[in-house]
């Protein structure tokens, strides 16, 4: 019994990998599929995935057909929108498109990545900003403890002292972090002002 639930599991992991099933081998419409995977931007080599799983259901695929579609398919997919979007996703650059769309296709994808990159400055300085402000939350609570226990009823002057002490160095931490925190805030509004300008020059 274990070992047929043992099999029945590889089973199954092999089917959930496989792009094609029985019945899609035997009546697939090579040029379609070919067609489908181009305005996916899927590589050639993504054929031998079709050939492996229909391989098993004795179907050969028609590569002429496949092919024919997937040039098709691929002008879909190599546009200058497409490869913007991507770039500007953070995906990596798909070499997948050929003369003459390739070379708008990548620039289009540098456009979009740097603008990529921008937002995740953007989103980096927003997270210091934030971690800063909170820093100073620390350090105000903090000295509003300290002051709580300097006023208490018998405290003694060598404890006092202590406190006093560790009021002046959180009063200096704290005017330190609340200068930090308006450099934070400036590179953050100069981050935003950054990416808006990237977002108003490339428009695809």
């Amino acid at each position: 019994m274990i070992r047929y639930l043992a099999f029945f599991t590889i089973g199954l992991i092999l089917t959930g990998c496989a792009t094609m099933d029985r019945e899609e081998c035997q009546l697939a419409d090579w040029r379609s599929i070919g067609y489908e995977d181009g305005a996916k931007g899927r590589p050639l080599s993504y054929l031998g995935n079709h050939r492996k799983a229909c391989a098993e259901h004795g179907v050969t695929p028609d590569m002429e057909r496949y092919e024919e579609g997937r040039l098709a398919g691929l002008e879909e997919y190599c546009t200058p929108r497409k490869g913007f979007d991507l770039g500007k996703s953070g995906h990596k650059h798909n070499p997948v498109c050929s003369a003459p769309l390739a070379e708008a296709f990548r620039e289009a994808w540098s456009n979009g990545a740097e603008v990529h990159a921008a937002k995740m400055q953007l989103q980096n300085s927003k997270q210091k900003l934030d971690r800063q402000r909170n820093l100073i939350e620390t350090l105000q609570q903090q000295i509003e403890e300290t002051e709580a226990d300097l006023v208490k009823d018998g405290i003694s002057s060598k404890r006092r002292k202590i406190l006093l002490d560790e009021l002046k160095v959180l009063g200096i931490d704290l005017e330190e972090a609340e200068t930090e925190l308006f450099e934070y805030q400036d590179r953050v509004d100069e981050d935003r002002d950054y990416l808006e300008q990237l977002e108003n020059r490339y428009r695809y």
